[in-house]
């Protein structure tokens, strides 16, 4: 764990405490990382499960053998918000 010693401005501090209140956290620092946990998808795209991607490709070969595939591998990735 980094550790890290900051000053806060009135606002910030402000801020921090009304989630801290809100969610019942112990500090500042919990409500600090409450916070980015809320709302770390704005800026850091998830990781990919690889797994899950595995068994999206062993779905899709399957359905490729049945005939019943609509769509080619490229559109399902596209759709699914694979690059």
């Amino acid at each position: 764990m980094t550790q890290m010693r900051f000053e806060l401005n009135e606002q910030t501090a402000q801020v921090l405490d009304v989630i801290k209140g809100k969610h019942g956290l112990k500090n500042r620092n919990d409500a600090l990382a409450q916070l980015v946990k809320t709302h770390a998808d704005d800026y850091i795209e998830p990781k990919i499960n690889e797994k899950v991607l595995h068994e999206l490709d062993r779905t899709y070969n399957e359905t490729v053998k049945s005939g019943k595939v609509k769509m080619t591998r490229e559109q399902l990735r596209k759709h699914l918000g694979f690059k």
